[in-house]
């Protein structure tokens, strides 16, 4: 019979194991489970920090249960590995609970899912720890792969690719894991339709939210906490959308004009599709694509939340539209499927998850969908080429094999970010303005302090 979750841990628990053993995505399984419960928001910011906390650093808490048990981490059942994460991380991390309950808490639990006869060994290992402190360490940044996989809690092909296929440097490599590790609040797009940053700024305060106006882009406010945003009027009314800061650079990088047609690939949620609308000002067509009705959906929910008509959102495979849309759109935007390692501080779970032979066959896909969406725009429009990701071979080699390829593309330079990035351009070095000089700009969290994205605008010559 299922257990339902009593406290914060156990709920925290229950998130972990989905994400663990059904490869659930850790946003959207603490969507669904906190938002229709009655939690307080105390609760709500525990759950929170326990999960993302515990995948974040979970490289660093397994090495030090390797120190501590006798046997490998994988021979305990999922659950109770999980319990002996949640248990060191509110040791190692988190000072304001008392150790003494930490440890309480585990054994309850453990006792309260049916492995009692483990709950001795959980006891045995975490007061362990307690009282080897000074024995049971993580490896220090004198020893530089060890330190970014364990310490900085990063897996180690990733480590490897950073260092050897990027070549980036120790520092840049440690800014970049820290960067990941980091607690930040959510990023939101005004949805200036219906409001003014400025207006919205009072309105969250007032809601107790804790806005600041955003780094880069200037519809971006950033909210020092998620906790209680789904309850929100101002989200009811479609006053925002939840979208990251450099993923909102993608739609200025295309500069679309009122009046005229856009295809967005790979749509879903529609973040991209309702900003495109937004500087459009509503006026104009946007068929927005996705192969999954339930994506499909959410940008339909979206789209009526934001209050906007000229957005058609369709299920279908991008790569094999209907002929009627050759040379239909004025604009094609094609936000890639990705290995999303820009994203790993707002997706900590996706760092246990990829594998380095994700890279090549996602570069795979993508070139495909670059291939097709080239079909789609007509003769003099521009297409902006994206993803959420750090790799040369899903970025800049893409868009290099693309115009050796089609010689009737050309890479179009981005100065009107200038303008768009005036209020915040000290975030913009002279290697960014060189870059988005040239139609291709890589962001990456330790130069730019922000999610790691990358973005090629090109034109299709007349």
């Amino acid at each position: 019979m299922a257990i339902v979750p009593q406290n914060a841990r156990e709920m925290a628990l229950e998130i972990l194991y989905q994400v663990e053993s059904e490869s659930a995505y850790a946003n959207l399984e603490l969507n669904k489970r906190l938002s229709g419960g009655n939690w307080q928001n105390n609760d709500l910011r525990l759950i929170t920090e326990l999960v993302y906390g515990v995948l974040r650093m979970r490289g660093a808490i397994d090495f030090l249960l390797a120190q501590l048990l006798t046997k490998p981490l994988q021979t305990l059942p999922p659950k109770v590995l999980i319990i002996l994460r949640l248990g060191m991380y509110q040791l190692l991390y988190l000072d304001k609970i008392p150790e003494s309950a930490v440890v309480n808490e585990a054994v309850k639990m453990t006792k309260r899912y049916g492995y009692a006869g483990i709950a001795s060994v959980v006891n045995a290992v975490l007061r362990n720890y307690l009282r080897k402190k000074e024995e049971v360490t993580l490896p220090d940044i004198s020893q530089k792969k060890e330190y970014l996989t364990h310490t900085l809690s990063h897996p180690a092909w990733l480590i490897d690719y950073l260092l050897d296929d990027l070549s980036w440097g120790f520092e840049d490599a440690v800014s970049f894991c820290c960067f990941n590790n980091q607690q930040r609040g959510v990023s939101i797009r005004t949805n200036t339709l219906k409001t003014s940053v400025e207006e919205l700024l009072a309105l969250l305060q007032e809601e107790g939210l804790e806005p600041q106006k955003g780094n880069l882009a200037p519809e971006a406010i950033t909210l020092a906490r998620a906790v209680g945003l789904a309850k929100t009027k101002s989200l009811r009314e479609g006053l925002f959308q939840v979208q990251d800061e450099a993923s909102m650079l993608v739609a200025h990088a295309l500069d679309p004009k009122p009046g005229s047609r856009i295809l967005d690939l790979c749509a879903a949620p529609g973040g991209k599709s309702t900003h495109l609308a937004q500087l459009m000002q509503n006026d104009g067509e946007i068929h927005a694509y996705d192969m999954y009705p339930h994506k499909v959906t959410l940008i339909q929910e979206n789209v009526r939340r934001l209050g906007l008509d000229m957005i058609k959102a369709k299920i279908g495979d991008a790569r094999r539209l209907s002929s009627s849309y050759n040379q239909w759109a004025d604009a094609v935007l094609l936000d890639a499927p990705c290995t999303g390692l820009g994203v790993l501080g707002r997706r900590p779970d996706s760092r246990w998850q990829k594998k380095r032979e994700d890279i090549s066959t996602l570069a795979v896909l993508s070139y495909e969908l670059l291939c097709a969406a080239a079909d789609y725009l007509k003769p003099g429009g521009v297409l902006v080429y994206s993803t959420c990701t750090i790799t040369k071979e899903e970025n800049q080699l893409q868009v290099e094999r693309f115009l050796k390829e089609h010689d009737e593309f050309t890479l179009s330079p981005m100065n009107h970010l200038a303008d768009v990035l005036k209020e915040n351009n000290d975030r913009i070095g002279l290697s960014d303005q060189a870059m988005m000089q040239n139609g291709m700009w890589q962001l990456l969290p330790q130069t730019n302090q922000t999610e790691g994205f990358f973005i090629a605008r090109l034109q299709k010559l007349k």
